[in-house]
């Protein structure tokens, strides 16, 4: 059995068709804390106005445009050397770097508020030179944006995928 709350805070129960409704309600009523805690959290989530394979098909190459300018611009600082830049269509993820320092981001970034797909932009830069999230990493990514806490804590209102 399996209990979801999507963004919107929409309830869905997941069980077997063999399964009593007195069950279900048992377990719906013993995750009772949990559901409270998740329907408020995801009310406050933001869906964003694509999803899926047809939105990145169509918004790919102007998303990887846009990383691409938005690298350059916090790159002028930096000035680290990456390799591939990849733009995916993920589910969870706003962007990743690898060991071998190539960055992937989701296509999405195109649809988030500038100044949060500029964090994620900047956070995934920072990687380049710090692959985790020690106190040196987190100071390279306030030397440009001072108010990083405020805009991680915004983006975690966002999802990339409804």
């Amino acid at each position: 059995m399996r209990l979801t709350v999507r963004p919107g805070g929409v309830v869905v129960v997941t069980a077997p068709r063999t399964m009593l409704l007195g069950e279900i309600e048992r377990f719906v009523a013993s995750k009772h804390l949990w559901l409270a805690r998740s329907v408020a959290r995801m009310r406050e989530m933001r869906v964003l106005p694509v999803s899926g394979r047809r939105g990145y098909v169509r918004h790919k190459e102007e998303a990887r445009a846009f990383v691409q300018e938005r690298l350059a611009y916090w790159n002028q600082v930096y000035g680290f050397s990456y390799n591939r830049v990849a733009i995916k269509n993920t589910r969870r993820l706003w962007g990743s770097c690898s060991r071998k320092g190539n960055l992937n981001f989701s296509y999405t970034l195109l649809f988030l508020p500038r100044e949060l797909a500029d964090y994620v932009i900047v956070h995934e830069l920072c990687h380049l030179k710090e692959h985790n999230h020690s106190r040196r990493f987190w100071t390279l990514v306030e030397k440009m944006l001072p108010d990083f806490r405020v805009r991680r804590t915004e983006l975690r209102r966002y999802t990339p995928r409804g």
